[in-house]
């Protein structure tokens, strides 16, 4: 016969356990997961990276275990500890990223790998904070920050984020902890007032470190525009030499009015020769060996 579904039965703890729970109303799936007191965690399936990428930056191989020891041993962890497993991190990290480079992308892995699960911040500069500090900026705000928001590893942007970090700030978005790259602290292109926050967050204690990423392979070498252009101006058209031009302004005169009348003077003139030097005479002495007139 078929059960009632009346509400003793729809609340009982044997039909509970064979539906998954999910919230009433705008809450997530997450939330709900958390009032459990299951914290979310990074579900994996991260695609490998390219072996050439491995050879160029040195952190495309650190394993989350690396990572989250790392971590434990820069906050006073004892060892083998991997932080509490049952709360979820919120951690922060900021910048232009203007354009995301690999090196950006690859400290935000750092910063969600940090512990066992982390919900991670990212605050973007606006144009006029960059601007104020003369950090050069070619992409507008909106898409610096539509680009981080489809990053795989940011859950939240913060599109207003302060230049120089602040305790209210800190508060106001309840971080854990603030991310920061191994040697910012005396990188010459770092602005001292942003390392001023820096400094605050760690008198706080709330700063845990990401390795810096290095490139093993070589830039490629400057090209010298000024190189090129004097390249260009000794090749002659029509093909390949060495043989320069006359200077613009002479080309111009000589192409519209014909070329001018003292070029045209010199060349009809012939060169004169120089005179025969005059014949050597000795010098005249008087009785004393002194030559007259000296």
């Amino acid at each position: 016969m078929r059960r009632s579904t009346d509400a003793l039965s729809v609340l009982s703890t044997d039909d509970l356990a064979d539906y998954d729970v999910i919230s009433d109303g705008p809450r997530s799936l997450e939330s709900s997961i958390a009032d459990l007191g299951q914290a979310p965690r990074f579900a994996g399936g991260e695609p490998a990276p390219l072996p050439s990428a491995k050879e160029k930056f040195d952190t495309v191989g650190l394993t989350a275990e690396e990572i989250q020891a790392h971590v434990q041993r820069s906050i006073g962890a004892p060892p083998g500890a991997r932080g509490d497993e049952t709360r979820t991190w919120r951690v922060y990290v900021d910048g232009v990223f203007g354009p995301l480079t690999p090196k950006d992308v690859l400290q935000l892995r750092q910063a969600k790998l940090s512990f066992p699960a982390v919900h991670l911040v990212v605050g973007v500069f606006p144009d006029d904070v960059c601007r104020e500090h003369a950090s050069a900026v070619d992409i507008p705000h909106e898409d610096r920050c539509e680009v981080v928001r489809h990053c795989r590893w940011v859950d939240e942007v913060v599109p207003d984020a302060p230049w120089t970090l602040h305790e209210r700030f800190l508060r106001a978005r309840h971080i854990d902890y603030v991310a920061i790259d191994e040697g910012t602290s005396i990188d010459p292109d770092i602005d001292r007032e942003r390392l001023k926050g820096y400094d605050l967050v760690k008198s706080l204690r709330k700063a845990i470190p990401t390795r810096k990423t290095n490139m093993s392979t070589p830039m490629p070498k400057s090209v010298d525009p000024f190189k090129k252009a004097a390249e260009k101006d000794s090749t002659p058209a029509g093909g390949t030499g060495t043989v320069k031009r006359a200077p613009p302004k002479l080309a111009t005169e000589t192409s519209d009015a014909g070329p001018r009348a003292d070029i045209l003077e010199a060349m009809d003139t012939p060169f004169e020769e120089p005179p025969e030097p005059a014949a050597f005479e000795e010098p005249k002495v008087d009785e004393f060996g002194t030559g007259i007139g000296v």
